[in-house]
């Protein structure tokens, strides 16, 4: 079952990080590293803040990846890697508790039909195949990443990630990774952090409602998964 944790929103953020430290320790008494998955947006802006100070934390046997990224470069401001860059990894680099090596951006590579993302595909492969821990902002209308609600991303049959150009959001052109890859994950956090989510929130609990119409409710279906709130 799905734990609900609310309050005012750095508290929770707070609390958000020690579930994934908690989560982080717990994988790694099963296996050598643990593949961290993170979204943009402005929901999980607190979070890095606190990734940044967290103490004793095991980032040397971390790996990042993204949940979802423009097809932009990683060096545009509209790049969600370069906001958690700024934010964060940055910072966590320069101060040498996770190597550069362990961070991994989707380079956009628009002379390939598929913009690089068999070339993402193939590195997540060398690390396992799977994101263990997922850290998913989530939208106004219930999406995460860019799994949108009845749109031919939820629907999706494949297995890691997919690119699109009709986002309902814009900017159009995005990757994301997949349904069946979200289900994949260990542990799942979802962050509904202001008014502009009540609607999302209340529909990630009423009956009747399923994933195609709020992609949020996927993880339900995750055994270790959180929503963090500041909603009452």
């Amino acid at each position: 079952m799905t734990k609900i944790i609310s309050g005012k929103k750095e508290d929770v953020d707070k609390k958000a990080v020690g579930i994934i430290k908690k989560s982080v320790d717990e994988i790694l008494k099963k296996k050598k590293h643990v593949n961290l998955a993170i979204p943009g947006g402005r929901s999980v802006q607190g979070i890095f803040h606190e990734l940044s100070l967290a103490e004793n934390f095991s980032w040397s046997k971390i790996h990042i990846f993204m949940v979802d990224e423009r097809l932009v470069p990683i060096t545009s401001d509209d790049s969600n890697f370069k906001l958690a860059s700024t934010l964060f990894l940055d910072k966590l680099v320069a101060e040498k508790k996770i190597l550069k090596e362990n961070i991994h951006p989707f380079i956009l590579d628009e002379t390939e039909s598929d913009y690089g993302l068999s070339n993402y595909e193939t590195l997540l492969k060398s690390y396992g195949g799977c994101y263990d821990i997922v850290i998913l902002g989530v939208g106004e209308d219930g999406h995460v990443g860019a799994l949108f609600p009845n749109h031919h991303s939820i629907t999706d049959n494949s297995e890691l990630f997919l690119t699109m150009g009709d986002s309902p959001k814009p900017p159009g052109e995005r990757m994301t990774f997949s349904r069946k890859h979200l289900l994949k994950a260990k542990s799942a956090i979802a962050l509904f952090y202001g008014e502009g989510k009540r609607d999302a929130y209340k529909k990630f609990f009423e009956s009747g409602v399923f994933f195609e119409e709020c992609p949020v409710r996927l993880i339900k279906e995750i055994n270790d998964s959180y929503v963090f709130t500041d909603l009452g």
